[in-house]
């Protein structure tokens, strides 16, 4: 792969500012050199530039000629090695315009149009969008009151503002369709995506061409180019949850909705049995695989009425239960992390947090700031494990603190 230092050539023109600024923070994670340009001679020697037609609002036939003149003088400066037409991943704006402009300048044999953002909730389905599972008009966007989408259809956008031959693609398929593609007869190809998986095979795809097609898409599709262009170990969370209140339950559903994550139930009637030991083996082979790992004793809301049955049936206190239950989740995030590496652990519950301390230990805690609005952030001293910490306590936060930590820790750059 390629070096992210190497003198990368991306060209990406976007028609608004916060697009630009979207589709060039993942080349920047990765280690590349980007420059957003505020003017059309804005000198730069960065390693992706990006360009703002500052054109969503325009008559179609006002952003054409835009584009076309900034296109005009991307490649005046010798054709980059990528050229991407950033849009909107609800379609808004002059997207047919826009890319039949681009196609004139760069005479590309072929532009794939791949405008999903799963991550986002935006898929393409049939060559139609969709947000979050509804169809793009059926949604607020249709009635924008700056730029209202008028079709969930690519296609039907293209066609508006090109003859060229439009074909519906699945991801797979992108490799042996820019194979028939010339110069004569331009493709726009409309290619589906449903997954971050889905845009990486499109991007593959394109790369392995003949002749390099035009890339148009929103900033998953950006995303999956810098992810093809310079592949970043991705960081990881080992998160353990001892609290059974009810919000951090709803926390780890939420969690659990990020593309890279896995759950580890600790069911605690195994605590104490030989089947204990594979819960720190299934763990690290999550977070070795690059993924955050979740772990919890909580399955339901249920489960927390029945801890009365527990100590009955153990012949323990509740108190007796609770330091049993944190003594083994402070222990098997000691065992856990003298095997695995994750860029951070986070802590939900007091006791909890004082148990890994105690197993880990520590003998202080330095606070840095905040990786959330409840959840303080630092390192714990005294000890081997020196990576951030975060602690919260078991009921604090709303649904999504647990997934702001997971963000946090994924663009915190390295100490």
């Amino acid at each position: 792969m390629n070096d992210p230092t190497s003198d990368k050539q991306i060209a990406i023109l976007a028609d608004d500012f916060t697009g630009a600024n979207d589709a060039g923070v993942s080349l920047a994670q990765c280690g590349m050199t980007v420059d957003v340009a505020l003017s059309a001679n804005y000198v730069s020697t960065a390693q992706a530039r990006i360009y703002n037609s500052d054109s969503r609002a325009l008559t179609a036939s006002d952003a054409a000629q835009r584009v076309t003149a900034l296109t005009q003088k991307i490649v005046a400066h010798g054709a980059p090695q990528w050229l991407v037409k950033k849009i909107d991943s609800t379609l808004r704006g002059n997207v047919g315009a826009e890319v039949a402009a681009m196609l004139q300048v760069c005479k590309a044999p072929a532009a794939i149009i791949a405008p999903a953002f799963p991550t986002a909730g935006r898929i393409t389905r049939n060559g139609q969008c969709f947000v979050h599972g509804q169809l793009l008009t059926d949604t607020e966007f249709a009635s924008d009151p700056k730029t209202p989408v008028t079709s969930a259809d690519i296609g039907t956008l293209l066609a508006a503002h090109s003859r060229a031959e439009i074909r519906y693609l699945h991801a797979a398929d992108v490799a042996a369709a820019l194979a028939t593609a010339s110069a004569s007869a331009t493709l726009l190809l409309v290619v589906d995506a449903q997954s971050d998986a889905e845009l990486d095979e499109i991007v593959a795809g394109a790369e392995s061409a003949t002749s390099r097609p035009l890339l148009v898409g929103s900033a998953g599709l950006c995303d999956a180019l810098a992810r093809r262009l310079n592949p970043c170990v991705p960081r990881t969370v080992l998160a353990v949850v001892g609290s059974m209140s009810e919000i951090a339950q709803q926390q780890l559903a939420w969690a659990a909705k990020h593309p890279r994550t896995e759950q580890v139930f600790i069911d605690i009637n195994t605590l104490f049995t030989p089947a204990a030991a594979e819960y720190r083996q299934r763990i690290v082979r999550i977070l070795v695989s690059g993924r955050h790992c979740l772990v919890h004793t909580c399955p339901d809301t249920q489960a927390r009425h029945q801890i009365a049955a527990l100590c009955e049936q153990q012949g323990v206190s509740r108190s007796e239960l609770g330091e049993r239950i944190c003594a083994f989740l402070g222990a098997l995030t000691r065992d856990v992390l003298r095997e695995a590496q994750p860029d951070a652990l986070y802590l939900s519950g007091g006791d909890v947090a004082v148990a890994a301390a105690h197993a880990l230990g520590a003998k202080g805690f330095s606070i840095r700031g905040r990786a959330a609005g409840c959840v303080p952030w630092g390192y714990f001293s005294g000890c081997l494990w020196q990576r951030p910490v975060m602690t919260k306590a078991g009921g604090f936060g709303d649904e999504t603190t647990l997934l702001k930590v997971l963000h946090f820790i994924e663009e915190k750059s390295s100490d």
